[in-house]
């Protein structure tokens, strides 16, 4: 349920900038729109527990299973050399374990809004090397099954936006002349995200979530 819900948003975002990016193609570069899927692994570094209801904390470290990316974007060419393009996606990864907690089962669901500057770098061979930079927000639910710290239990799934930022970097291969297949590596972090839970009086934040991706890409160009 909670990843359908994630999927809605991923759609309904991707389908608006979509639109908003037709609806200024005729002031920009005439190569038109271009668009990309992607699916791989993602990691996230461990974190430290800045609140956590009723309890006092000492930078509890978090630790995460390895989880899945998935990202779906859509662009367009400014110049042959520079694009503007909106991103979303899916993003999850399990709670593997918080320093001192007694019960550690929880899993962590993602999906960005962001808003990318990317460079190209077009040649003659048909590798594209590509670098891009972003801002937006994320939506994050924390599914926290049996988190126990102390003696307090968190057994609920709460929602939370946040500020996020990425970097990210590949190749793309061109063997069409409007699709492409590559490999990209995402850098991408949230800021600070909190989440309360009323059942526990409390909100449960952390410093960050700072989430790396390998993933393979399809591009194709409209």
């Amino acid at each position: 349920m909670v990843a359908l819900r994630f999927l809605i948003v991923c759609v309904i975002s991707i389908c608006s900038f979509q639109n908003l990016l037709s609806a200024s193609a005729d002031s920009i570069y005439s190569e038109g729109l271009y668009g990309w899927y992607e699916a791989g692994v993602a990691f996230v570094q461990d974190a430290k527990i800045r609140d956590f209801p009723d309890e006092v904390t000492d930078n509890n470290r978090v630790k995460f299973d390895p989880g899945f990316h998935f990202g779906i974007a859509i662009g367009r060419e400014v110049t042959p050399y520079l694009s503007l393009e909106v991103e979303s996606g899916f993003n999850y990864n399990a709670l593997h374990s918080i320093r001192d907690a007694t019960a550690n089962n929880g899993n962590f669901y993602r999906v960005p809004v962001m808003g990318n500057v990317v460079l190209k770098y077009p040649n003659r061979s048909r590798f594209l090397p590509v670098i891009g930079a972003g801002a937006g927000a994320q939506w994050m639910t924390f599914d926290a099954q049996n988190v126990t710290l102390g003696v307090t239990t968190l057994d609920d799934n709460e929602d939370s936006w946040t500020f996020a930022y990425q970097g990210y970097a590949g190749v793309a291969y061109k063997f069409q002349e409007n699709m492409s297949l590559g490999i990209f590596y995402h850098y991408f972090v949230a800021d600070g995200p909190s989440w309360k839970f009323e059942s526990a009086g409390g909100s449960f934040k952390l410093n960050s979530l700072r989430t790396h991706s390998v993933a393979l890409t399809l591009g194709w160009y409209f």
